[in-house]
């Protein structure tokens, strides 16, 4: 077959590339690609309790003053709880405390928290009480406070001293240290 009208041939020569450009031709999606690589972070955070004292410090490195205090439970300040236990000598004391509240932050884990107290550091451990409650708070101890935790979940505890009806007169320093661990 041989073409002999060269506007003919030309036409047809134009749609066949035309046909070839156009098939050869298709959309473009524009794309981003991303990439990161997820850490686990894991923090507890301390700080006032309702109804204690207002504390001090960063959530990290918290401070509470509790007053002054006695054996015999007489006038706590604001935001202290007395319990007063009678009795002649050192059977007889007053335990203060007051509400903190500890919460774990964390993300990347998969289980739940563990928060432990650790006393030490403070010149009067021996008399620094913790626990639920003012009725449960008991002379400090290394042990579990909280279990199975999961982030973000705030767990009231009480701290504070026992005072015996025989303790000196004088300042009184404890201290606590909380960790979190996760399984």
């Amino acid at each position: 077959m041989t073409i002999k009208n060269s506007r003919f041939a030309f036409m047809l020569l134009a749609l066949f590339v035309f046909a070839g450009t156009a098939a050869a031709q298709s959309a473009t999606v524009p794309r981003v690609t991303m990439t990161a690589t997820v850490e686990t972070v894991l923090r507890l955070d301390i700080s006032n309790g309702a109804g204690g004292v207002i504390g001090g410090g960063t959530s990290s490195d918290f401070t509470v003053n509790l007053g002054n205090v006695n054996g015999q439970g007489i006038a706590p300040i604001t935001g202290v709880t007395a319990l007063v236990t009678p009795g002649a000598g050192i059977a007889g004391y007053a335990i203060y405390t007051t509400p903190i509240v500890l919460t774990p932050v964390f993300s990347g884990y998969a289980g739940n928290a563990t928060i432990a107290l650790t006393v030490g550091g403070g010149a009067n451990d021996a008399i620094a009480v913790e626990g639920d409650s003012n009725a449960t708070a008991t002379l400090a101890a290394a042990r579990p406070v909280v279990t199975g935790s999961l982030s973000d979940v705030p767990h009231t505890r009480h701290v504070g001293f026992k005072i015996s009806k025989m303790e000196a007169v004088g300042a009184r320093t404890a201290m606590f240290l909380y960790t979190i661990t996760m399984p």
